[in-house]
Formats: structure tokens, sequence, C-alpha cells
């Protein structure tokens, strides 16, 4: 993932092709460099890069990045969610991307996930829409109720 920004918003050329991307300043991105190994709960606002190893759940309001070298052992809860290293937890998040070289062991809850080739994924996969209404639905019921249905499939060839 590359971002390209002259630290005001403005126009920026690449290859004589105009690109208008928008600013992040360096103070809105939090990085966990490679060589760090952190343990505990992580809260940010900002664009978390995470190179490094994380023993923890991490919540963020923006884009949560753990790239190639990035390791994360915990739950993440943020906007956006992109994989190219490891995740092993639960990921909750409006849109999730495993990139190809990816690895994600974990349930996901999102509304978008997208799987690059050659991406791994072993979970379960919720959507986000369906989570919401069903909490929605406990808040207007005082009584809730769950309901059992077993399905049984058996294939006899001849």
């Amino acid at each position: 993932m590359a971002i390209f920004s002259n630290s005001n918003g403005k126009k920026l050329e690449a290859n004589d092709k105009k690109l208008e991307v928008q600013a992040i300043k360096s103070e809105e991105i939090s990085i966990i460099s490679v060589q760090t190994k952190l343990k505990g709960e992580i809260e940010t606002n900002s664009v978390l890069e995470v190179d490094g190893t994380v023993e923890g759940d991490i919540k963020g309001e923006g884009t949560v990045h753990i790239s190639n070298s990035g390791k994360i052992s915990g739950n993440i809860n943020a906007e956006t969610v992109f994989v190219d290293g490891e995740v092993n937890g639960e990921i909750f998040a409006t849109k999730v991307e495993i990139g190809a070289k990816g690895k994600v062991f974990a349930n996901i809850t999102s509304a978008k996930f997208i799987i690059q080739e050659g991406g791994l994924f072993e979970g379960n996969k919720r959507m986000k829409v369906a989570l919401i209404e069903k909490e929605s639905k406990k808040e207007r019921h005082s009584h809730t109720f769950s309901l059992s249905l077993s399905l049984s499939l058996s294939l006899s060839l001849s």
C-alpha cells in the first residue's frame, strides 16, 4: 500500500500522470516498526501501520494496516483493516481486505470483505449489517429467544 502526499492535499505528479490524493500528515500515522513487539491494548484515531508484532487488541477509528512483516495476536476493531501480514483473533470492521500474502486465522464481521488471490482466510465470516440488525432487534424486544435449526442431508449413489 502506498500513500502519496505533499502535506497540503494538492495534486502530485508521477510518471506524467496527475494524481489527486488526500493528504495524510505524518503525525496522523502511527507505526509499530519491524523490530518492535508490543503487548497490551492499542487505541488510536490515526492510521495504524503494524510492521512488528502486537499481542493484544487494537481499537481504531480509521485504517489499520498489517504489513508483510506484521503479526497480530488479538482482536481488531476499526473502520478498515488491510492484512498483508498475519492476524489471529477477531476482526470487526466496515471493510476487511486480505492481501496476496496475508494470512487471517480469525472470525470476521464486516460489511465488505475482499481476499486477493494468494491470500489465506481460515475462520467464520459474518455480515456487519446482519449483526447491527440483530442487535437493534434485541434492544426493541425485552424478551429474546433462540431458534435452533438442524439440517441433515444424506446422499446415496447406487
